[in-house]
């Protein structure tokens, strides 16, 4: 049985996740900010009347900030909500790109390194993300040294 991936675009980048996890997609609207985050957490945002935390991916990911023109003071437009954990997460996202089966699953790593997902016609060529590292990534910020 192979499983489903949700593909995703942050910037210029291609990632995805199991799609079990991804719960819902929609707009990206106003975040509470939440001081003395580290830089983990972007806001706070409501959804399905619940108030879920959104983070900075590219933060956790180490990944430098987007300086060029096109993209300077510009935010994702959406948010993905993901169920990792019995605990909802929200994730800015520029596209979401649709599902595709593929035998994947996520390693000891965060982020893997890069490669085609799904089938060679139809693939992206992109990075795997771990739902469940990326929760503890997120924790291990929030948590006092």
């Amino acid at each position: 049985m192979t499983d489903s991936l949700l593909l995703f675009r942050v910037g210029e980048r291609v990632l995805a996740l199991p799609a079990a996890a991804a719960r819902q997609v929609r707009p990206l609207d106003i975040l509470s900010p939440l001081p003395g985050s580290g830089g983990a957490l972007l806001g706070l945002s409501s959804a399905a009347g619940r108030v879920v935390p959104v983070a900075d991916l590219r933060a956790l990911l180490d990944w430098p900030a987007d300086t060029s023109d096109q993209h300077k003071d510009r935010r994702a437009p959406l948010l993905l909500l993901l169920d990792i954990q019995d605990q909802t997460l929200g994730l800015p996202v520029d596209d979401v790109i649709g599902f595709t089966e593929d035998p994947q699953t996520p390693g000891d790593e965060l982020l893997s390194s890069e490669t085609l997902l799904g089938s060679f016609q139809d693939g992206h060529r992109g990075h795997l993300l771990h739902p469940e590292l990326l929760l503890s990534a997120l924790t291990r910020r929030l948590s006092p040294a």
